[in-house]
């Protein structure tokens, strides 16, 4: 894509600018924001092409800036974080219209994926760190993408769509009843979004961080994984086995629904634009509302 290669010119010059001599800047991602390791250098740009359209360039100014703050928060209390880069300013720096931030380069390497225990412990520490985040972060600010979502699909003919959107209703009138039970979140803390390095698996891609329900963080995880592996996915099974309390089994059982909804509406939203995988979108719909079902009736039951 011809924008893409400029801004992998425009982030080498930039580069260059601070120093860095000799980049062969080489994409490693360019399916949601453009992720260029700007090599041979331990460093990573972060060009975040999906907001830098917003018409207020300060919105998007204070997203990136807040997610190199997380990073450097979650990075004090011990959580294994991707950081970011110490070898140039991290930025945000605005390069021909798109904004970026700056990381460190870390090489992946073959990793077991986490046992369900160690999944669950990952993120039970993650929401910990996150808690204590004490400036100021987006009340739902990853769920009003949905919203906008749920708006352009109003219209849709697909009567499963309005089915979620109904769903969506009332999951969004009772996340919006209660501000005072929001707590700071990651956002987006899905599998995608840990890098397997030679010191473990980090976090990465805060900059989704959120004032959100209780348990958003291991829905989020799990969301997925559950949608298309059913109640019976481990993970799952270990996060509802060790739930104690039917108050706590409520508030994952309405977080993971929510986060289903959002998951859902989001990526049809974003294919029909032309954005994103449809298929993908497509068996996410097909097996949304029975699984929201599922989870209505394992709530009911307990």
């Amino acid at each position: 894509m011809a924008e893409n290669r400029n801004i992998n010119s425009q982030v080498s010059l930039i580069a260059e600018e601070t120093g860095l001599a000799d980049i062969s800047p080489i994409v490693l991602s360019s399916g949601g924001n453009l992720i260029i390791h700007l090599a041979p250098h331990p460093i990573v740009a972060r060009a975040a092409t999906v907001i830098s359209n917003e018409e207020d360039t300060e919105y998007v100014y204070n997203i990136l800036d807040r997610e190199l703050r997380v990073a450097r928060h979650l990075q004090s209390k011990g959580i294994p974080v991707l950081l970011p880069t110490d070898l140039i300013d991290a930025g945000p720096t605005n390069v021909g219209g798109t904004w970026m931030t700056f990381w460190e380069y870390v090489t992946p390497v073959p990793l077991q994926p986490p046992s369900p225990s160690e999944a669950v412990e990952m993120v039970n520490r993650l929401s910990i760190a996150m808690k204590e985040y004490s400036e100021e972060l987006p009340r739902l600010g990853v769920w009003e993408r949905t919203c906008q979502s749920a708006v352009r699909l109003k219209s849709h003919s697909d009567q499963r769509v309005q089915a979620l959107l109904d769903v969506f209703v009332r999951v969004d009138e009772q996340m919006r009843s209660e501000p005072s039970r929001l707590m700071p979140c990651h956002g987006d803390a899905h599998a995608r979004n840990i890098l397997p390095s030679s010191e473990g698996w980090l976090w990465t891609d805060f900059e989704d961080v959120s004032l959100m329900p209780a348990y958003w963080d291991l829905a989020s995880f799990v969301g997925n994984l559950a949608l298309f592996g059913g109640t019976q996915e481990p993970t799952f099974r270990y996060i509802v086995e060790h739930i104690d309390n039917s108050t706590d089994l409520q508030a994952f059982g309405f977080a993971i629904t929510a986060r289903i909804i959002m998951s859902t509406l989001g990526n049809l939203d974003f294919a029909l634009a032309g954005h994103g995988d449809l298929k993908f979108a497509t068996r996410q719909l097909e097996l949304a509302g029975d699984f929201i079902h599922q989870i209505d009736l394992m709530m009911d039951g307990k």
